[in-house]
């Protein structure tokens, strides 16, 4: 089953990982702003300016997003969008995923194809519909590809903004910029924890364009400093404007415990999340 197109849309941790990025939360909706206007003129929004068969990749000079960190965590292959969370494991979306058996490819920054196997997989809270499917990968991810950070526990609650920029990638390789909506709500039938998002229009030329079908699992990502964080996967589309997914921020308890479950590889069991850390409330 691929990405679900509705046409109306209803959006309703004390974390163990290590420190990755912190400001002060009275700055970080700046900050990333700052962040993502500074890049608009760097020309495109494709990823890739080459890429065949799922395995062959040029990364594109001109690509807004170059130099961050954590590009390179993100399936890059054939199939549902998928991103790599640990060097062993990767997220993505439970109602179109990547089962036991399935090749996933990850390009690191010199153009090189990484590719690994799927041995273990499992929902994520079914018994809310989180949508988040955690998958364990046959050996672990090379140095050079580096795993995406989450935001921590209600850090929507913790900060103050209007609309904060994001970045979210479509099934062409194409990530476009767009808005995260100030709040938090449950899609009913789907995940208890959601976000909603919106292209936005600040960006025209680098707006998210959604492909609807087959757009499920890619990431939704925010800048802090030089790393993308991840915040949500592609799992509802309505129209050419709004998006949603469910909030990885709310479930990073549930997906740390599963973690530490999932499979018979110890090495796997034992890795961490990371966490961005965005201080105190203003």
């Amino acid at each position: 089953m691929k990405l679900l197109t509705l046409t109306c849309l209803c959006l309703g941790l004390q974390s163990r990982a290590s420190e990755l990025a912190s400001a002060p939360a009275q700055n970080l909706a700046a900050e990333i702003r700052d962040n993502a206007i500074s890049r608009t003129n760097a020309g495109s929004s494709q990823m890739f300016s080459k890429y065949a068969d799922g395995k062959t990749f040029v990364r594109n000079p001109s690509f807004w997003l170059r130099g961050m960190n954590g590009l390179t965590g993100i399936h890059v292959g054939y199939g549902p969008g998928a991103s790599a969370v640990t060097p062993w494991h990767v997220v993505g979306a439970n109602h179109w995923k990547h089962d036991v058996g399935s090749k996933l490819v990850f390009c690191d920054l010199s153009n090189h194809s990484v590719t690994r196997t799927v041995v273990a997989g499992t929902e994520i809270r079914p018994d809310i519909k989180s949508d988040i499917w955690l998958a364990v990968l046959d050996s672990a991810l090379p140095s050079s590809i580096t795993p995406l950070v989450l935001m921590p526990a209600n850090w929507i609650d913790r900060i103050s903004f209007a609309r904060l920029p994001v970045a979210a990638l479509n099934q062409a390789q194409c990530f476009g910029s767009a808005e995260l909506f100030p709040f938090r709500q449950q899609v009913s039938g789907w995940f208890h924890y959601g976000v909603s998002f919106k292209r936005s229009n600040a960006v025209p030329t680098m707006q998210f364009e959604p492909r609807r079908a087959g757009d499920s699992g890619r990431p939704v990502v925010t800048f802090v400093g030089t790393n993308l964080v991840l915040i949500s996967h592609l799992t509802l589309e309505t129209g050419e404007v709004n998006f949603a997914g469910p909030d990885y921020a709310a479930y990073a308890w549930d997906i740390q415990s599963t973690i530490e479950l999932l499979g018979t590889n110890t090495t796997a069991k034992a890795q961490k999340l990371r966490m961005a850390t965005i201080g105190p409330p203003p």
